[in-house]
């Protein structure tokens, strides 16, 4: 994993400072990073399901693992049926359809995160955050406010992954996780957000990239 890691790393700065991050440069040199980053995907969920009796209980395995088949799927969506079964007029939904995996994964790791103890069955009240932004999605499109699903999405998952930060950071204090795997936790969901950021970006600058080009 960390070799494949730092062979997509090098290789996406190396076509940034080469080409820049124009969408026909990022079309023509992608096929690597595209199927070395879903086969990363893909190792990380393989060890979320040999956890066995490492695990912190069972119950918190079956949230982890869960949450991992998710982003499976949506990264299955981003990499590799965007990019490679994707048309112009059916790109948008694999998008669209990625971004509601990744809801569902960061709904699992917000509950994960906000476990007490083993036997917490409790309604996290920060649910209340993501679910409202998706009604207020569901009213906006009713009214034509918004006509682009995938713009929906993007907003509607913006303050769930908020949440989602929120919840692994306050996992150090929360005393369920052993230290160690707090931090890991809180290291990991700044990282993912991070991630997520900089795709949001990608999405939302139109498809030339000029915004993202400029950040770099």
């Amino acid at each position: 994993m960390a070799i494949l890691f730092v062979s997509f790393f090098v290789r996406d700065w190396y076509v940034l400072h080469e080409c820049g991050a124009v969408q026909s440069c990022l079309d023509s040199t992608s096929d690597f990073q595209n199927i070395t980053k879903f086969a990363v995907t893909c190792i990380a969920t393989l060890l979320a399901f040999t956890i066995g009796r490492r695990s912190v209980t069972k119950r918190d395995r079956f949230f982890l693992q869960m949450s991992f088949l998710m982003i499976l799927c949506a990264d299955f969506c981003f990499k590799i049926l965007y990019n490679y079964f994707g048309t112009p007029d059916t790109r948008e939904n694999f998008i669209t359809l990625g971004i509601g995996f990744f809801f569902m994964a960061q709904m699992i790791l917000i509950y994960r995160h906000s476990r007490t103890k083993n036997t917490d069955w409790s309604f996290p009240w920060i649910y209340c955050i993501p679910l409202a932004a998706v009604i207020a999605m569901i009213f906006l499109a009713y009214f034509k406010v918004l006509e682009s699903v995938m713009l929906m999405a993007v907003i509607a998952y913006a303050p769930t992954l908020l949440c989602s930060l929120y919840m692994a950071c306050r996992a150090t204090t929360l005393g369920f996780f052993p230290e160690k795997n707090a931090f890991f936790i809180m290291f990991g969901m700044i990282c993912f957000t991070c991630c997520d950021a900089l795709t949001g970006i990608s999405l939302l600058t139109g498809a030339d990239h000029s915004t993202r080009e400029i950040l770099a």
